[in-house]
């Protein structure tokens, strides 16, 4: 078995929390994964910024303005596919994280159920109901937040849930929000740590009855290459060498993916590659693919 007891934070961590640095103890939650070397693990959701310690990273779209059309990280296996209908084998990864992606969710009971299929343990995290209440994210689904070990999820009827509460938010708070964010992250976000052997997520809904009937405004394209000023190109080579450095970057790019998959729709377990896509050999249902070393990514 390579989930340990899961322990929910660093010593590291700990240790800033203590003396009151939570701006310095949040950022550090991305190199602690609570698994051994030989665990498999898997990101769901990764975006432009994965977790280091993720083996497969998989992601709905190559890109899209949920997250404000930044590219995708291509430096281990990655697969396009909906975390709802993931298209792996039960048990297949020790461990999945799914961070900043369930709040995107307009199916969270099918979210829930495949990520606990796949895998054995993992960990989400979301920003609160309180901070989504306040600051309206446009692309989010959910209001999310917990009680006593539990997920409280509320389906938003409009991506601004309280229009007063959010006029007064802008008038007389939005400007010193993100340093109260910056300085209390842990408040503003919840962190929820699952396992098989400890019963699962535990979960209720609030409003499931609730069919979403509306879309979240378009954003335009723009051009990271080109417009991204200096210290967000200084913060991209910094996540790269820390990746660089902290990756499983060697049995990364030895991972039979193949060896992984299950279809989504006859469920068979035999699939190619062909080109950057991995065809089911009984249905020929397909994903799009990417493994490092490809010249290749996706060729729609």
């Amino acid at each position: 078995m390579a989930i340990k007891k899961i322990q929910t934070e660093s010593f590291l961590m700990r240790f800033f929390k203590k003396i009151k640095l939570d701006s310095i103890a949040w950022s550090l939650r991305r190199l602690y994964c609570p698994v051994d070397k030989d665990a498999l693990v898997l990101e769901v959701g990764s975006g432009a910024n994965p977790y280091f310690r993720a083996n497969v990273l998989c992601d709905a779209y190559e890109e899209t303005q949920e997250r404000y059309f930044a590219p995708l990280v291509r430096d281990r296996p990655i697969v396009l596919a909906f975390a709802e209908r993931l298209p792996f084998k039960d048990d297949s990864f020790d461990f999945i994280i799914a961070s900043h992606v369930l709040e995107h969710s307009t199916e969270p009971e099918k979210f829930f159920a495949e990520i606990q299929r796949v895998g054995k343990a993992g960990y989400i995290e979301v920003p609160d109901a309180f901070m989504e209440r306040l600051t309206a994210y446009e692309f989010h689904r959910l209001e999310i937040t917990d009680d006593k070990g539990v997920l409280l999820i509320k389906k938003k009827k409009n991506y601004i849930q309280d229009q007063e509460i959010r006029n007064l938010f802008i008038c007389k708070a939005a400007s010193i929000f993100p340093k109260w964010v910056a300085r209390f992250p842990f408040q503003f976000h919840i962190r929820y740590y699952w396992s098989r052997d400890s019963g699962g997520i535990k979960y209720k809904i609030i409003n499931p009855e609730y069919k979403f009937d509306w879309e979240f405004p378009q954003s335009k394209k723009t051009d990271h290459s080109s417009r991204s000023p200096i210290a967000a190109i200084l913060k991209r080579w910094i996540l790269f060498i820390i990746r660089w450095m902290f990756s499983q970057k060697n049995r990364n790019r030895s991972i039979n993916l193949l060896s992984l998959f299950r279809c989504i729709q006859c469920h068979g377990e035999a699939f190619k590659f062909e080109g950057s896509r991995a065809f089911c050999i009984h249905c020929r249902a397909s994903h799009y693919v990417y493994l490092p070393g490809q010249k290749e990514v996706f060729n729609y």
